[in-house]
This record gives C-alpha cells, structure tokens and sequence, in this order.
C-alpha cells in the first residue's frame, strides 16, 4: 500500500479526498493535516509515500512548507492541490522540488490518476483539468467553513428552508450566506454552485 497524508485546512476537501483514496487498492490515507505544523508531525511519525499538499495554507505557504517537508523526509513524493491552473504556480512548484501538481477542479479519477502517475513515473505529473470547457477558474479558499457547509448543501439539492432547518438558522441566513458565495466566487447560479463544488471534491 501506498502511505499518503494529506494536508488542506478545509475540513470538506480533506473528507474529500479521504474518500477518492479509500475507494482504491493501494493508497492508504495515514494522515489528514488541517495545519502546517501538524502535516510535518505526520511526515515526521509516517514518513509517508506521498504527500498531497494544499499550495496556500490559512497559517503558512504550501510551497514553502514542500521545502520542510522535503528536509524532513527527502524521498516523500509531493503533489501540490490548488485552485490556481495558472503556469507560473505550477513552474514554482516544480522548481522546489514538488512531483506533481493538480487543481482541485479535476474530477475524482483524474486525481487518483495523478497520484498513481507520480508514483510510478519519473519526472512532473502535471493535470489541470479532462475538460477546460467545464472549468470554472475560482478560488474555494476565500470562502469559510460556514459557507462551503451552505455551499455543499445547496449543490445537494437541499432548498433554503431545509438548509436552514438543518443548520438551525432562518432561511435569510442561509441566502446571505448564499449570495456571499456568488459574490466571492463570481458566479450567478446554482448549477454553477454545483458545479464548483462537484470538481472541488466536495460531493459524495
């Protein structure tokens, strides 16, 4: 088996990801880091495979702690997670020594695709995205929790009384968080919502 610890400090992403790789054969999720600081303990304790690594982080860089990460463990192969599909985050990556590097829009095989591809090839494993036409260029970081919850039940098909019922606030909570999505985001409806959360890994 593969040992992978996985390090985003959004809860959802990192349930997300814990349930693409518990649906394979050979990667074991050893470790879900939500901080810097806990993702060097893990490679510390494990010293893991693979490390799939969120390039912007709430208390530290990504990329510099890919350079720790490497100190501590130098044969640990690194795949950086990113909203950014633009070529100079991905250069950066590759110059410091990450393997691979994937935006969290590719669908659920396209990650394990990645994964297995850094693992048993030499070289960079770069993947943006199968179908550029569906991408939708957003940042899911520059939303809190409370709304990637409210996002995650609206791509659900839940309407706003139920989100409501089962967050315990009124329904004009639940639309102000809503619109803070679209407005953070740049987007104007739900199927776009949905959309974004589907390829962020944040959907059963």
């Amino acid at each position: 088996m593969i040992s992978v610890v996985v390090c985003d400090d959004h809860g959802i992403i990192r349930s997300g990801i814990a349930r693409i790789l518990e649906k394979t054969d050979d990667f074991e999720l050893v470790s879900a880091a939500p901080t810097g600081e806990l993702l060097l303990e893990a490679v510390r304790d494990f010293t893991p495979d693979l490390v799939v690594l969120d390039i912007r982080l709430s208390d530290c860089s990504g990329l510099d702690l890919l350079k720790q990460v490497l100190a501590i463990a130098p044969g640990v192969r690194v795949v950086m997670l990113s909203m950014y599909s633009a070529k100079g985050y991905i250069e950066k990556a590759k110059a410091e020594g990450a393997r691979g590097y994937i935006t969290k829009e590719c669908l659920d095989e396209e990650l394990v695709s990645v994964l297995h591809a850094v693992m048993t090839e030499e070289g960079f494993i770069s993947f943006r995205s199968a179908e550029p036409e569906k991408r939708l260029d957003v940042d899911i970081d520059l939303l809190s929790s409370r709304e990637l919850e409210v996002m995650v039940l609206i791509a659900s098909g839940l309407t706003n009384a139920e989100i409501a019922d089962r967050l315990t606030v009124s329904p004009r909570t639940v639309e102000s968080h809503r619109a803070s999505i679209q407005r953070k985001l740049l987007i104007r409806t739900r199927a776009e919502l949905a959309l974004v959360a589907r390829n962020a890994f944040l959907l059963e």
